[in-house]
């Protein structure tokens, strides 16, 4: 505490946000909480901020039909959110970053929904970032299939780069194709084993890239 204290001015604040959610048959259920983590962990050392506990639990709604997955409501975790920058500021933090594993629409929303309702409540009290790490791929150069996501080849390669341990095999590759505009509550019936992209593409170089690529805009972002 005395450390914690003495910071001033106080560094950003990193927070991983992860979520417990099915993976397909070849991944673990805390895939995009060990993804989160490492990006985290690894702008850290090269920014000096400080990393906060991961923040285990999401929102997932196209996946929550599957064994293993938990979901917070959307309310939940939008409050989560709001008391972590609120004693951010109070702390004398002046830049926050949530940075997700997991891109789910509503997740996004919810955590980008409590740092609007904060800034609305106190202008310029904060700098706050919102993002998936995987959004930080956007302009990363591979030969995957643009239908390439959920328990990809991505996804399976940055596995293969961070806990080759916890990678049993490869899933069976599938391309989604949800009706359009249509709202479903059993939206996982598109992708019956929870694979939405070829893992069969991937490889643990692929996977060291791309995990360096996604540390080195974070620590853009950051600067």
């Amino acid at each position: 505490m005395p450390a914690f204290a003495a910071l001033d001015p106080k560094p950003a604040l990193l927070v991983p946000v992860g979520i417990v959610e099915e993976h397909g048959p070849h991944l673990p259920l805390d895939t995009d909480s060990i993804q989160a983590q490492h990006s985290c962990d690894e702008a850290a050392k090269r920014t000096g901020a400080l990393v906060a506990p991961l923040l285990a639990y999401g929102n997932c709604s196209s996946t929550r039909g599957f064994p293993g997955s938990f979901s917070l409501r959307f309310d939940t975790l939008r409050m989560v959110a709001a008391d972590i920058l609120a004693d951010a500021q109070r702390h004398g933090f002046r830049t926050v970053a949530f940075v997700s594993g997991h891109a789910g629409g509503a997740h996004m929303r919810a955590l980008k929904l409590a740092a609007e309702e904060h800034l609305e409540k106190a202008p310029g009290s904060l700098r706050v970032f919102v993002l998936s790490d995987y959004e930080l791929l956007d302009d990363f150069p591979s030969d995957l299939p643009r239908w390439d996501g959920h328990a990809g080849g991505m996804e399976t390669s940055r596995m293969l780069a961070l806990r080759p341990d916890l990678v049993k095999g490869r899933g069976a590759p599938h391309q989604v194709r949800f009706p359009p505009f249509l709202v479903e509550t059993d939206a996982h019936k598109h992708f019956p084993t929870g694979v939405m992209g070829d893992p069969t593409l991937a490889s643990e170089k692929l996977g060291r890239e791309a995990n360096a690529w996604i540390v080195d805009r974070l620590v853009e972002l950051l600067s």
